[in-house]
Order: C-alpha cells, then sequence, then structure tokens
C-alpha cells in the first residue's frame, strides 16, 4: 500500500494509492451550469471529460489556492460490476508519498473523521479520505469507464 498526502489549507489528508488513477497538474475547467460551487467544472483528461471538485470548497468551504503544488488527483470511484466512475480532485500540496509498515491496514471508525496514527505518516492529524465515503453520489458530468 501506498498512502498520497494532500493539504485543504492548514488540513492534511491521506487518500489510498490504490485509489488514485494519475495526478496531474491544475488545468483550466470548463464550467458546469447549475452545478454546486465544489465542482470546479470539467477537464480534458485524454479527450474525456471529468469532472473536478474542488476538495477544499466541499470539505472546508474554502477553495484551494493555487500554487504550484495544487494539483487534481484523478480518482477512480468502484460503482460494481467492474465499473468505475473517475472524478478529478482539485487539492493543495499533492507533492508526497508514504508507505506504511507491511502488515498495517486502516482501521475506519464509525462518524467523526478518522486520522491516521503518526507513526505511519511521521506527522500528527492525518486524516483517512475515503473519495467513495466522502462525495456526493449524484456528481454532474461523471465520466463513466469500464475497467477489465
Amino acid at each position: 500500500m501506498l498512502l498520497l498526502l494532500f493539504q485543504l489549507q492548514e488540513d492534511a489528508y491521506a487518500i489510498d494509492g490504490a485509489k488514485v488513477v494519475e495526478v496531474i497538474p491544475f488545468l483550466t475547467t470548463q464550467k458546469i451550469p447549475l452545478t454546486p460551487r465544489f465542482i470546479t467544472g470539467m477537464a480534458n483528461h485524454r479527450g474525456r471529460p471529468v469532472p473536478v471538485i474542488d476538495l477544499g470548497l466541499l470539505l472546508n468551504d474554502t477553495p484551494c489556492r493555487q500554487h504550484l503544488s495544487t494539483r487534481i488527483i484523478l480518482t477512480s470511484i468502484s460503482l460494481g460490476h467492474n465499473f468505475h466512475k473517475v472524478v478529478g480532485l482539485l487539492a493543495e500540496n499533492v507533492t508526497e508519498t508514504i508507505k506504511p509498515p507491511k502488515n498495517w491496514q486502516f482501521k475506519p471508525v464509525d462518524g467523526g473523521p478518522t486520522f491516521i496514527d503518526q507513526e505511519v505518516t511521521g506527522r500528527p492529524m492525518v486524516r483517512w479520505f475515503n473519495p467513495e465515503r466522502m462525495l456526493p453520489e449524484d456528481i454532474p458530468g461523471l465520466s463513466f469507464v469500464e475497467q477489465g
């Protein structure tokens, strides 16, 4: 397992690297009319439109700052039956990965934010980000990709 670290303002998060399709630079997105504020628009990724969600707006009600380390994390969310939806997650300081100990497994806790042990990340207060649990179910403009 590999964890990809990112930030939203001063809050640190980690996502399972197996959920990450690719990390790309921040791109200009095309606005989608009548969508929630946290959807920055659609990005063109290899000829396929992908909705981009500003995680800063979604989780903290503050837009991501545009720095050189601000990136779009393309993630694949399972729909079952080998179908996935590809969504872009705009986040800050997407620059580091961590390899946890060999037998480490994340243990989710019901309700509230879940934090990863400091022994794993080397820093305090890193929140676990599970896209399938933390993203809205009805994201406009989803790109459906069949996986074999």
